[in-house]
This record gives C-alpha cells, sequence and structure tokens, in this order.
C-alpha cells in the first residue's frame, strides 16, 4: 500500500507543474487538451477492440475537426456536433459488415465523441471565464480524488456502488466535498488577491464544490463500470500508480461541462 501511494504521489507532483504551465496561454491548454484527447481515447477504443491500432488511426483523423474547432469556434456544441458527424461518415464508411454496425459504430463514435466533447468545455471556460476558473476546475478534481481517497481509506464504510467501484464510500465523498470547498477558497483568496482573476463568488463554491463531488464520483463510476464490462481493472498504464489516463480524468469528463454551464448561469449567459 505505501509503496503504491509513494508512486502515486511521485507521478502526480512530476506533472503537475507541467500541467498548470500550460494553462498559462490558450494554445499551450488546447495542446494539453488534446495530448489528453489522444491518449484517453486511445485507452477507451482499445479496450473494445483488439485491433485498436486502426480505430487510434481514426481517432487521429477525427481529431483535426476537433483541434479545429477548439482554435476557431471556441464553442463545445459545434465541436462535439462536427466531430459526431464526421465520425458517423467516416466509420459507416469503414464498416463493410451491416451486421456488427451497433457494435462498430455505436462504441466508436461514443469513444470519438465523449472524451473531446467533454474537455472541449475548457476552452470556453477558458475564454469566457479566464485562465483561474479553468485551472480552479481541473485542480479542485484532483483535489476531490485525493481527499476521498484518504477519506475513504480511513473512515470508509458505506459503499456507494459495490457492483462497480467496491472502494467508493459515502464518507470518502463527504471527505472529498470538503477537501474541494476548502482548497477552492484558499485559490479564490489567492487568485484575486495575488493574481486579481475572477473566481467564482463564495456562496458559489459551496455549490461548485458539490457539482465536483457528484459529477466527479459518477464519472468515476461510470469509467468503473466501463471497465469491469470488459474484466478491465485500469484503462492503461501511462501513468505509474494511477493506471491510465482514463482513469485519471474520468472524474473530469463529468465535472467541466456542468461547471462550464454553472459558470454561465452566475454570469447571466443563459435564459
Amino acid at each position: 500500500m505505501r509503496d503504491d501511494l509513494k508512486t502515486r504521489l511521485i507521478t502526480a507532483f512530476s506533472i503537475l507543474p507541467f500541467v498548470i504551465l500550460c494553462f498559462i496561454s490558450y494554445k499551450s491548454l488546447v495542446g494539453l487538451v488534446s495530448a489528453v484527447v489522444l491518449l484517453a481515447g486511445y485507452e477507451l477504443l482499445s479496450m473494445k477492440f483488439k485491433d485498436y491500432m486502426r480505430f487510434f488511426y481514426l481517432g487521429l483523423l477525427v481529431s483535426y475537426p476537433i483541434l479545429y474547432g477548439l482554435f476557431f469556434f471556441k464553442e463545445p456544441y459545434i465541436v462535439i456536433l462536427s466531430l459526431f458527424l464526421i465520425s458517423s461518415v467516416v466509420t459507416i464508411i469503414y464498416i463493410k459488415d451491416t451486421s456488427i454496425i451497433l457494435d462498430r459504430i455505436v462504441y466508436p463514435i461514443f469513444g470519438l465523441v465523449y472524451v473531446p466533447g467533454a474537455l472541449s468545455f475548457f476552452m470556453p471556460i477558458y475564454k469566457e471565464f479566464g485562465a483561474a476558473n479553468a485551472l480552479l476546475t481541473l485542480t479542485a478534481v484532483w483535489i476531490f480524488d485525493t481527499s476521498a481517497y484518504f477519506t475513504g481509506m480511513k473512515f470508509g464504510r458505506i459503499r456507494i456502488s459495490p457492483k462497480y467501484s467496491p472502494k467508493k464510500s459515502l464518507e470518502g465523498v463527504l471527505g472529498g466535498f470538503l477537501g474541494t470547498f476548502v482548497f477552492s477558497v484558499i485559490y479564490k483568496i489567492i487568485a484575486e488577491n495575488f493574481f486579481k482573476s475572477w473566481i467564482i463568488p463564495y456562496q458559489g463554491l459551496l455549490f461548485f464544490s458539490l457539482i465536483v463531488s457528484v459529477m466527479g464520483t459518477l464519472g468515476d463510476i461510470f469509467e468503473s463500470a466501463i471497465k469491469r464490462s470488459f474484466g478491465l481493472k485500469d484503462s492503461g498504464s501511462v501513468l505509474p500508480g494511477h493506471g491510465g489516463m482514463l482513469d485519471r480524468i474520468d472524474g473530469l469528463l463529468f465535472v467541466t461541462p456542468v461547471v462550464y454551464i454553472m459558470l454561465k448561469v452566475l454570469k447571466g449567459g443563459i435564459m
């Protein structure tokens, strides 16, 4: 257990500075998101297909409209719609045996839309609400995962999803919520006083922490369900101690779109 924890911490502290630096500019953030999308998409598709390299190349092809949308449109729904249409056409052309269309189209399209579609919401968060709120979204999910992990190990009794995620407990989620809220308040104080950045209001941070906790937990359970359906423990091994890239961002995929909607509501951008 200690060796595993040590490996997790070494990996986390090794990549954290690089990830934070990627939030300095919009283009570097797009580069980071693109790299994560390709790695996580590769892992997701390879769970299903043994001949996954063909679908990985298909993912590379479809990633170009993603990048185009992120650079020039900067609207998530356009990225998602474009990706869905293009991947549908390409996949239908690719499949010759119509008897396996459901198996070979639905899952690949899901894999190619789910990860980039969810992470694309980082772009409008960055452009409309600033780098500080985009970075807060990312780091808050990490803080939640860490707080929930340690709280669950120490106090976990009530299991939330014994079938798909047996180690995830209600006590862990509550500990993660508290850790996320405390971190968000400290983050807000530092960002506003030292960097003059607008951050979610204090009363909104409570709701923000709730979103991170609930959606982060659902994202984790959802990915665990996918892995278990294929008899896998981890999505990959690219991050020592953490498993694959998809294991590291599963909660983020559910959190980011909801945070964007919340920010739009707070700023009066909806209705």
